[in-house]
């Protein structure tokens, strides 16, 4: 029953032989690595898989990908090996080094001697002899014939060596029987073979010999391509198929119920390929596509075509069709009086007339039509056509166009004016029933029901009802209506011009959405067929879609439409359909056929019996990605990414042999809605867009069926996140900056509140140094006034001492002691006038901007000296005498001016309280220290009174009002070394005197 299944299968293939079909070439420009392609199988997903001299090969129908990474030692392959219904191929390379696995899609890589191909070896060893594994025959074996073989079966095996005896090996058996067939290795191209049955031809003796086991027998075999020795046997053992090809027909050999079938496929143009140069072959039923390698040309696929166009001699004119009427069982006849069927013309009546407009059979079969040359309806009259005449018209009107709608006749007048719908009850048209006349072109008229038309013109479309003799325009968008198409379901299709096609439903038209491209914005017809589908051939193909489908976009027009699109590749000659605006641009004929006027011929088809093609579910894998300028990835569900990965796309797997517009891939992410937004793939691949670090679900669906049925596939995409992007550490800087702004906010509270208390310390502060200001102030005048009384204070000695010499020498008329006052007061005069010039530095000495250092270092001794010269007259007039016994290195950095007035005081002091003694200036230096003493043998100080100077230098602020009654000289210096941080000391001297020590730190 499986094998008469089969036959009936491969049945419509019979009607291939002559036909236009579709070649496809691959070869290094496009794809393969290499142009020898020594093997092709089909492994159990649907895949195909070449082996080449460049490499294992895998083709989707899309692209051919080769396994170019792999670790072996060459990439010349021979032949497959394996058993792919059980999804296990295997394939040894050059000298059989490495040995390739091929299971779930994927290659693995194995040494000769491992378990995995143990069963699958290219040759093996019997007897210290080595025999090479046949499993193929093909063009080029004569070539590379060993000089031993063996064929192996899953019940044993066969050894073949030239001129001996053919030997049968048992599985699990070391029993071997010895074949008596003398056998020559030449013939070893002459085997064929059906699961565990071993034939071969004999073409010399026209004999076909059978091998079961160990036994051998003829086979009657009544077809003779099988011992033509024109005939060329492939045998693709592996996958099972055998071939035949003879006089340019590639045949597909069988055996059903004990019988050799050889099945024609294809018949192959001379100058598509050499058959020389094939050297394997695969048919793919499913696809309905047959696979051809060659030694060096390539790969070269052939479509076996759906669809096909009666071929033409070249002499033959007006290949461009509009319309034509069934003729017989399988035929139809056009206007021009020729009849054709699905692959020829078959005879030509010669009509003589080249009108195209439209054409009937009226009740006797004869066929009317109009031509245009002279506006007259003529009559071609059965059986054979020959006969014909014309009839008369309308003198004022004149034919256009003449077709029968139910049982009405109806033709198509104009005057040059306007436009007429002339409606007859018979075919002998003598008096019209009804006339409606129109403004504009009419194109098609049809009964919706007895009484009322819908009349398609340029300008719209008209409802016309014949017992009212009423003419209404439908309010529709402007439309240019070609065609009105009523199906067998009942449903009205309104065909325009550039406007697509409508529904027209309870008065109102809906109009159908467009395919992908907009190609049906032109269609030619709408045609039903016994399975729902609808077919409608456009300007730009032959698309097909369930009329459930459009049916239901009326009721919900949010719900999609998918187009499945027929092109020339599926085996018509140009895409670009024709039809006119009736019936007969479509013929049904008796077998089923449908057929359609093209620009390049008639296409005949049967659509109950064309196929459409959706990939499988259990055959669509996500397993690759590939990232910019880099290998492919595979993976598993999951898809890992680096961080900033960039330009990776995502490739859905599917073995699609047929044409990829027709395949409808979308996928997309779930959004905030949980909703996906879908977005249709191109080339099977998605891009993926930028995505911050985390795990997303992308979705993929493709549709699987013409109804809208979607498969639905789901992978994961990691993408890692950066120390920085995890939600640890989000979650820990969100603390820290939220410990920040706390630890802020208290810093800037304690802040705030410090610099509160400081400004209420400020505050209070202020207010105490404004006090202190006012006293200093206060202070400040009374230092002015008593810098004036200092002032005084230091001249007053000098000058009371010049008033007492100038009274002295105005009494004395002794002229030595004149001279002796006049030098006096010379000398005096002299001294008063340098300590006048330092008067300015004086005053400055209370300024707060005197420095307490200068550049310039200055010798102690010299102004002890200077004092010494000042203070000398004075001292002299009390007897006194003045020594300055200070070293000359002693130097100082500290303002000469204070130092100048500090010792000025001092010495003043000592002049004033001593009479007929002795004042010594001296100056010594310690480590860190400089001295400085006035020694005077004065009256000296009371106790009490050194006790106070003593302790003022410590506690200065407290000094008196007025310095009057304490000493203005002494508290001068105390405020002068007060500035300079030195110290001061009064002892008393002994005998008896003073002496006053003043300290300076050495810098």
């Amino acid at each position: 029953m499986k094998r008469f299944l089969l036959l009936f299968s491969l049945f419509p293939f019979l009607l291939l032989l002559g036909q236009q079909y579709q070649s496809f070439w691959y070869n290094t420009d496009n794809g393969l690595p290499q142009n020898s392609i020594k093997d092709i199988i089909k492994d159990k997903y649907g895949f195909i898989w070449l082996s080449t001299d460049g490499g294992i090969v895998r083709y989707d129908g899309k692209d051919f990908i080769t396994y170019k990474n792999l670790k072996i030692s060459n990439f010349n392959f021979f032949f497959f090996l394996g058993q792919p219904q059980t999804d296990h191929i295997v394939i040894p390379n050059a000298a059989e080094r490495e040995y390739l696995v091929i299971k779930n899609r994927k290659i693995k890589v194995y040494k000769p001697d491992s378990q995995e191909i143990k069963e699958d070896v290219n040759r093996i060893y019997h007897q210290g002899k080595e025999y090479i594994f046949f499993s193929k025959n093909n063009s080029q074996f004569a070539i590379t014939s060993p000089s031993r073989a063996f064929i192996g079966f899953k019940s044993g095996m066969y050894l073949f060596e030239d001129g001996k005896n053919i030997v049968y090996l048992k599985k699990n058996s070391s029993e071997e029987i010895t074949i008596p067939f003398l056998f020559k290795m030449k013939n070893l191209k002459n085997f064929f073979g059906f699961g565990e049955t071993l034939f071969l031809r004999d073409p010399e003796r026209k004999k076909i010999i059978q091998f079961e086991a160990d036994k051998i027998s003829d086979f009657p075999c009544d077809d003779p391509l099988y011992t033509d020795p024109a005939s060329r046997i492939y045998w693709q053992k592996t996958i099972n198929q055998n071939f035949i090809i003879n006089k340019g027909v590639i045949y597909i050999s069988t055996l059903q119920n004990g019988t050799l079938k050889a099945i024609p496929l294809i018949r192959l143009k001379n100058s598509d390929i050499d058959i020389a140069s094939i050297y394997s072959i695969l048919f793919d039923k499913e696809s309905r596509s047959i696979y051809l390698g060659t030694v060096n040309k390539g790969l070269n696929i052939i479509k076996i075509p759906s669809f096909t166009t009666p071929e033409l001699a070249p002499t033959v004119e007006y290949r461009v069709q509009y319309t034509m009427l069934p003729f017989g069982k399988d035929q139809i006849i056009n206007i021009q009086g020729r009849i054709f069927k699905r692959h020829s013309l078959v005879k030509d009546y010669h009509f003589n007339t080249f009108d195209e407009l439209g054409a009937l059979y009226d009740e006797k079969k004869n066929i009317l039509f109009v031509s245009s040359s002279n506006h007259r309806i003529y009559r071609r009259y059965a059986p054979d056509y020959k006969k014909y005449d014309s009839l008369s018209s309308d003198k004022t009107r004149f034919p256009i166009l003449v077709f029968k709608d139910r049982e009405s006749y109806m033709q198509l007048h104009s005057d040059n004016i306007r436009f007429y719908l002339v409606i007859y009850k018979d075919s002998n048209f003598d008096k019209p029933e009804y006339i409606f006349p129109f403004d504009n072109l009419i194109y098609s008229a049809m009964h919706i029901d007895h009484d009322r038309l819908l009349v398609g013109l340029i300008d719209g479309l008209y409802l016309v009802s014949k017992s009212k003799r009423t003419i209404k325009k439908i309010r529709t968008p402007s439309l240019n209506v070609k065609n009105i198409i009523s199906t067998e379901s009942g449903n009205v299709w309104i065909i325009t011009r550039g406007k697509g096609f409508y529904l027209f439903k309870n008065n109102r038209l809906i109009k159908m959405p467009y395919d992908e491209n907009a190609y049906l914005s032109y269609p030619h017809n709408v045609i039903r067929d016994k399975k729902g589908f609808l077919w409608i051939p456009s300007n730009n193909g032959l698309f097909k879609v369930p009329e459930s489908s459009l049916l239901e976009y009326a009721k919900n027009n949010t719900k999609k439409v998918f187009y499945y699109r027929y092109t020339k590749d599926d085996g018509f000659k140009i895409n670009e359909f024709n039809g006119a605006g009736t019936s007969s641009c479509f013929a049904e004929l008796e077998n089923g056929d449908f057929v359609l006027p093209s620009m390049d011929g008639y296409v005949f088809f049967n659509p109950l019996q064309t196929p459409s093609y959706y990939p499988k579910a259990k055959n669509i894998y996500i397993e690759r990605a590939k990232i910019k300028n880099s290998d492919f990835i595979y993976f598993k569900d999951t898809l890992n990414l680096k961080n900033d990965f960039e330009d990776t796309s995502v490739f859905i797997d599917t073995p699609y042999f047929s044409n990829n517009d027709n395949l409808y891939m979308e996928a997309g992410f779930r959004n905030e809605e949980n909703n996906i937004k879908w977005n249709k793939l191109r080339n099977r691949e998605y891009s993926i867009p930028h995505l911050s670090p985390g795990l997303y679900t992308l979705y993929i669906r493709t549709l699987i069926s013409p109804t809208g049925h979607f498969t639905y596939k789901k992978i994961l995409i990691n993408v890692p996140a950066l120390f920085y992007q995890t939600t640890w550490f989000r979650t820990v800087v969100i603390l820290i900056f939220i410990g920040l702004i706390i630890f802020l906010i208290r810093l800037r509270t304690q802040f705030l509140q410090k610099k509160n208390t400081t400004l209420k310390k400020i505050v209070h502060q202020k207010n105490d140094e404004l006090k202190i200001t006012q006293d200093q102030l206060k202070n400040e005048a009374e230092y002015q006034k008593d810098l004036i009384q200092t002032i005084n204070h230091d001249i007053t000695t000098p000058i009371k001492y010049l008033s007492v010499m100038s009274q002295k020498l105005s009494e004395t008329d002794n002229i030595n002691l004149q001279k002796q006052y006049f030098d006096t007061i010379h000398k005096s005069s002299e001294e008063l006038y340098k300590f006048t010039l330092n008067l300015k530095n004086y005053t400055e000495l209370f300024s707060s901007q005197a420095q307490k250092y200068q550049e310039n270092e200055y010798s102690i001794s010299e102004i002890l000296e200077e004092k010494k010269n000042l203070f000398a007259q004075i001292a002299a007039q009390n007897n006194i005498i003045i020594n300055n016994i200070a070293p000359l290195n002693i130097v100082l950095n500290i303002n000469e001016s204070m130092m100048s007035a500090i010792i000025h005081n001092l010495v003043d002091n000592a002049v004033k309280n001593t009479f007929e003694g002795e004042i010594i200036l001296n100056a010594e230096e310690k480590e860190y220290q400089i001295i400085i003493s006035v020694t005077d043998s004065g009256v000296g100080m009371k106790e009490d009174v050194l006790e106070y100077y003593n302790s003022l230098i410590n506690n200065i602020k407290n000094k008196p009002s007025s310095f009057k009654s304490q000493g203005l000289g002494l508290h001068l210096v105390i405020q002068l070394l007060k500035k300079i941080d030195g110290s001061i000391r009064f002892k008393p001297h002994h005998p008896k005197g003073t002496r006053v020590e003043i300290t300076i730190q050495k810098p």
